[in-house]
This record gives structure tokens, C-alpha cells and sequence, in this order.
């Protein structure tokens, strides 16, 4: 069926409760009814795509955005802005995260483990000293200082843009899926890009993290591994607003 979902799987997934007493969410497979849990897709008209991250039933993140067919990296998933901001789209419903710090613990490990290339994370220091002898050989480069008796940490990757990423599938996939007036100003920047590393560009220099918030939301999105084709509805969305 033409409108069915389809499950995309991701090992960033979290696992479903190993204890009992969490009833299964609403979300069931419309042929058999089992419990959805992962990432599910599904067309829309005007080559638009809808996707959903599901947890043991429960929608943690539900959107839809252009098509963007060429351009694919594990380092992007619609599981990492999910997992690295503690979403869900029924705030009261169970959810995956434990504690407070469960996002910043997730973000840790994702930069360590590669699957994202840059992101901030806050831990105690006994954490955060552990991450810091784990991140020895990863290429990872990362700026820490005090936060209230925590350590926050920034980190990215040294490899270039262009070697972590497709940049040209990527830049197609923006001159197809927007008008020429907001794709272009978005491939200048990704093009931009391409000789620098998250590194260099939003930790070694000065200011990096204010920088970084103002980059375009083409370079935003995909520094942290966040889906193109989200990214891309918030850019069409914002020239609308």
C-alpha cells in the first residue's frame, strides 16, 4: 500500500523496557497490531515524506519533509535530535529517558561511538574525565570548563566536512527539494564548508559556539546529524513565518 509505514532500522533505536509495568503506547502495525518501535516513513503527495521515531509505542518525534533521495549518512539520523534533546510528542507519556542527564550521557557516547559529529554535553566530572580518556585516538577535539559543579563539553570531529559527508548528493537534494531563493544561500554555505571540520570551524576558534549559532540551518542541521529533509522543512517553513 502506497501509504503504509515502512520501518528504517537504526541501531540508536532504545531498547524497549526490560521491566514490567510500562503498558505499550498507542502506535501498532495496522497488519497484525504489534507494538511499533523505531523509525517508520511513509510518502506523502508532492514528494514529501512523513517520518515518525517510536519508542515502545509512543511517537517521540513526528514530521514530514521534502524528499530527499540522494544524499544518506550514518551520521544523520531522526533519531539524534530525539535522543540528544529528550523529545517526545506527548511530554506526559513514558519515554526512554531516565534522568536529567540521560540526553547528555546519549551524546557522549554518540560522539565517541560516530554517530554524530558534534554536540554538547554536561556530566559530572568523574563522567566527564572518563569521556576524556575514552576520546583519545577518535579524532575528536572538545573545549570543557566548569558548570556548576558539573563539567559542560563541547565536541567535534577533526575530519573535514567533506570527508564525513556527501556534500554534492547533498547539495542536489536542497536545489530539488526547495525554490532556487532559499536553496542557494544554503549550498553556498555547505560548499563553503567543505575544507573545514566541525573542529576547527565551531570549537578551535574564537567564539565557536556563538558562530555556530548562527550558521545556516543547512550547516546547523547537519553538523549535529539531524535529517536534511527536516532541516529543510524548517527553512521552508521559516520563509514562510
Amino acid at each position: 500500500m502506497a501509504d503504509a509505514w515502512t520501518l528504517h532500522p537504526d541501531y540508536r533505536t532504545p531498547p524497549v523496557p526490560a521491566a514490567a509495568g510500562v503498558v505499550p503506547g498507542p502506535w501498532r502495525h495496522p497488519d497484525g497490531g504489534q507494538i511499533m518501535n523505531g523509525t517508520y516513513e511513509r510518502p506523502l503527495p508532492d514528494r514529501q515524506v512523513e517520518v515518525v521515531t517510536i519508542w515502545y509505542g509512543y511517537a517521540l518525534s513526528h514530521w514530514s519533509g521534502p524528499r530527499m533521495p540522494r544524499f544518506s549518512s550514518p551520521l544523520v539520523s531522526a533519531w539524534n535530535p530525539v535522543l540528544a534533546q529528550g523529545l517526545a510528542v506527548d511530554p506526559g507519556s513514558p519515554s526512554p529517558y531516565h534522568d536529567e542527564l540521560w540526553c547528555d550521557r546519549w551524546i557522549a557516547d554518540a560522539l565517541l561511538y560516530g554517530r554524530k559529529p558534534y554536540g554538547a554535553f554536561t556530566l559530572p566530572a568523574a563522567e566527564a574525565l572518563r569521556w576524556f580518556a575514552k576520546s583519545g585516538g577518535t579524532g575528536l577535539v572538545y573545549h570543557a570548563e566548569p558548570a556548576g559543579g558539573l563539567i559542560r563539553v563541547v565536541a567535534g570531529t577533526a575530519e573535514r566536512y567533506a570527508q564525513l559527508f556527501d556534500l554534492d548528493a547533498l547539495i542536489a537534494d536542497y536545489r530539488g527539494a526547495l525554490p532556487p531563493e532559499l536553496a542557494e544561500p544554503e549550498v553556498a554555505a555547505l560548499e563553503a564548508h567543505g575544507g573545514h571540520s566541525p573542529a576547527l570551524r565551531y570549537i578551535l576558534s574564537e567564539n565557536g559556539e556563538a558562530r555556530f549559532a548562527q550558521a545556516p540551518l543547512s550547516v546547523r542541521g547537519l553538523t549535529l546529524g539531524y535529517p536534511p529533509r527536516e532541516t529543510a522543512a524548517r527553512i521552508a517553513a521559516a520563509a514562510l513565518s
